[in-house]
């Protein structure tokens, strides 16, 4: 991983709460899922994404 990205991933979850970051991934993933559906067909990789949001959501924070 790139040293810079860590820096402003560190930085948003500083400003929020890795709650809330988590929370927008998720989200973030279930979007991927639509719109691999809908625009790609890819029901595959949806499955993946949806999954990923799943697992994510999953995660209990006590930060």
């Amino acid at each position: 991983m790139q040293k810079e990205y860590m820096e402003i991933l560190e930085a948003l979850i500083d400003k929020l709460t890795l709650s809330a970051i988590l929370e927008m991934l998720e989200r973030i993933c279930h979007k991927k899922a639509e719109n691999l559906r809908t625009h790609w067909q890819d029901e595959t990789s949806a499955k993946f994404w949806d999954k990923a949001a799943r697992q994510i959501e999953q995660i209990n924070v006590d930060v």
